[in-house]
């Protein structure tokens, strides 16, 4: 990560026009081998969607709430050659 540098991520093309409040998180991993495990650094933006698509996002979740425990990627050893699964809801796609 690069101070003011910005990120490029691409829209879905098939989503509704509309207003949308992105949320984007940096997780540390360096003590996550046990609970409370990794820790979250969240970040937020708006936008505006414009174009023709008729879907609506994924399914939503609340905060706090949208992370228990036991989900995958709430706890993991950062020091094994284990692949790490990023823990939320699915990223919505067309």
């Amino acid at each position: 990560m690069v101070p003011n540098s910005g990120y490029q991520y691409t829209i879905p093309s098939c989503l509704r026009p509309g207003y949308y409040l992105v949320r984007h998180e940096t997780l540390a991993l360096h003590a996550s081998y046990t609970y409370p495990g990794v820790q979250f650094y969240p970040g937020c933006h708006q936008l505006q969607v414009s174009g023709s698509g008729t879907k609506n996002g994924s399914p939503l979740v609340a905060f706090p709430g949208a992370y228990k425990a036991t989900d995958p990627g709430v706890t993991y050893d950062a020091y094994s050659a284990t692949p790490y699964t990023i823990p939320g809801p699915a990223v919505f796609t067309c």
